[in-house]
C-alpha cells in the first residue's frame, strides 16, 4: 500500500467530517483548477487520485472535464457513491490503472489534490511513474504536497477513537526530482496557502 496504513483507517473513521471541514475552495486551489483546465484543453478524461470528498470532480467536471473518481479509503468512496457518483476503491501503488469503462484509452490528465504527500517517500517515484504510464503523451498532471522536511505524524480523535496521519513533507528540488525520475516534465511549482502547499504542473512527452 503506498498510503500509511493508519492514515487510510483515519480517513475511513472521518470521511463525513472531513467533507464538511473541506467543502470550500481555497482561492490558491481554483487558480489551479483553473490553470489544469485551460492546459488539458477544456475537455478529456481525467483519473483522480484522492477524490476525498469529491469537491474538485464536481469543479473540474463544472468546467467540461470527465472526471474518473478515485480514492485509497473506502471511507470516500462510499460517501461519493451514496452522494449518486460512481467511484473506485484504488491505490495507485498497486492496484490497475486503466479505467474498466475504457480500459485501452489512457487519460489525458491526472488530478491530485492533498493526497500523494501520504505516500511514503521511497513509494513516490513508483506511483508517478505509474500515473505516467496511465497517461497519453502530452498528458497534464497536478498534484500538490506539505512543503518541508522529513515526516509528520499527527494525532487527533479521542482515546476510544484516535486517528493516526503520517504526511511525507517536500521540498521543491527533491519533487522536481522525483517526477522527472518518473517520466513527467515539470512545467512550474508554486508555493500557497499557510501549510503551504506545493504545487507542481506537469506533463508527459
Amino acid at each position: 500500500m503506498g498510503t500509511n496504513e493508519d492514515t487510510v483507517r483515519s480517513y475511513d473513521a472521518t470521511a463525513a467530517e472531513y467533507a464538511v471541514e473541506a467543502a470550500t475552495t481555497p482561492d490558491w486551489l481554483a487558480r489551479e483548477i483553473e490553470a489544469f483546465v485551460e492546459a488539458v484543453g477544456g475537455a478529456g478524461r481525467i483519473l483522480e487520485i484522492g477524490s476525498g470528498s469529491g469537491r474538485d470532480a464536481r469543479e473540474l467536471e463544472r468546467r467540461g472535464l470527465s472526471v474518473r473518481r478515485t480514492d485509497v479509503a473506502q471511507g470516500f468512496v462510499d460517501l461519493l457513491r451514496a452522494d449518486g457518483f460512481h467511484a473506485d476503491l484504488l491505490d495507485p501503488l498497486t492496484d490497475e490503472l486503466a479505467d474498466p469503462q475504457h480500459p485501452h484509452t489512457p487519460y489525458d490528465g491526472v488530478w491530485s489534490c492533498a493526497c500523494l504527500f501520504h505516500v511514503m517517500r521511497d513509494d513516490l517515484v513508483t506511483v508517478l511513474a505509474r500515473l505516467a504510464g496511465a497517461t497519453r503523451s502530452g498528458g497534464r498532471i497536478h498534484a500538490s504536497f506539505k512543503e518541508g522536511d522529513g515526516e509528520v505524524r499527527s494525532t487527533s480523535g479521542t482515546p476510544d477513537a484516535p486517528q493516526r496521519y503520517t504526511d511525507t513533507l517536500w521540498r521543491e528540488p527533491d519533487l522536481r526530482s522525483r517526477f522527472a525520475a518518473a517520466g513527467w516534465v515539470v512545467d512550474a511549482v508554486s508555493s500557497h496557502g499557510d501549510t503551504p502547499w506545493l504545487a507542481v504542473r506537469g506533463h508527459r512527452p
